[in-house]
């Protein structure tokens, strides 16, 4: 995490045009402090890199609602999901969209969680998720008209993005999740572009995009960050880490390095 702030920070400072930090989702928990932690960790880093939106994974669910309402307290970012409802009145138990604006560019943002959400343990009872073609559908035409750009934060895996891409008009941008690839080009579903990159936290993606005045893309390109010891540790997220890692020390080493793989690109 601490790599991850200073590759941000250095985005943002080679960058005059309109920088976004997003995440997909399954990131509050997953390795040893955030799973001590109840994510809190990941949430106290993730405000220092200024993130702009988070959307709800099956793992992120999984900490359950009350937890992850406290969170979201702490949380200097929306927690986002269009399809997690209430059982009783259908309304979404988190923020289904957020809208912005920057540089004069209106900006809408919409979470998607992953279906499979529902099986989280006492999720059910509480919640039900729902189709997310269906959710994407009804707030893509809430928010078209008044966004120049509508992006769409996906936990349901590249497969899924590229259909609900073909059957919901009007997504300029999918930052997906779940099937954890190494994106080194985005995809393209008509005016579409789909990325995603990888897992574990080691790689961040930055895509460029510019668009024409009908909403098509008319420049695109995708960088993979690797971070590695050539990004210097960002001494403040640094700080948040070390903090829980004395309270909480790890009982193994941490993981070895994952390889990045091979893709040909499709369209």
């Amino acid at each position: 995490m601490a790599r991850r702030a200073t590759a941000i920070k250095q985005v943002r400072e080679g960058n005059d045009g309109i920088v976004l930090v997003l995440d997909a989702g399954g990131t509050l928990v997953g390795q040893w402090l955030s799973l001590k932690t109840d994510g809190r960790v990941m949430v106290e880093a993730m405000n220092l890199m200024g993130y702009d939106a988070l959307t709800l994974g099956q793992m992120d669910l999984a900490l359950g609602l009350d937890v992850l309402k406290e969170r979201q307290a702490e949380a200097k970012f929306p927690f986002l999901s269009a399809n997690v409802v209430s059982v009783t009145d259908k309304k979404p138990f988190f923020q289904p969209y957020i809208t912005l604006e920057r540089q004069g560019v209106r900006i809408g943002i919409i979470g998607l969680s992953e279906p499979q959400s529902v099986q989280v343990p006492g999720l059910s009872d509480l919640a039900m998720v729902l189709n997310p073609a269906d959710a994407a559908k009804q707030y893509v035409a809430e928010l078209r008209d008044k966004v120049d750009i509508l992006i769409l934060l996906s936990h349901l895996g590249l497969e899924d993005d590229k259909a609900l891409a073909q059957t919901v008009p009007g997504i300029d941008i999918i930052v997906g999740g779940k099937t954890l690839q190494l994106m080194r080009q985005p995809e393209e579903v008509g005016n579409t572009l789909i990325v995603q990159q990888g897992y574990r936290g080691e790689y961040a993606g930055h895509l460029k995009a510019t668009f024409d005045a009908q909403g098509v893309p008319n420049d695109f390109s995708e960088e993979i960050i690797s971070l590695t010891e050539d990004y210097a540790d960002d001494e403040e997220v640094a700080g948040v880490v070390r903090k829980w890692a004395a309270l909480y020390p790890s009982p193994t080493p941490p993981p070895a390095p994952t390889e990045p793989p091979t893709q040909t690109p499709t369209k």
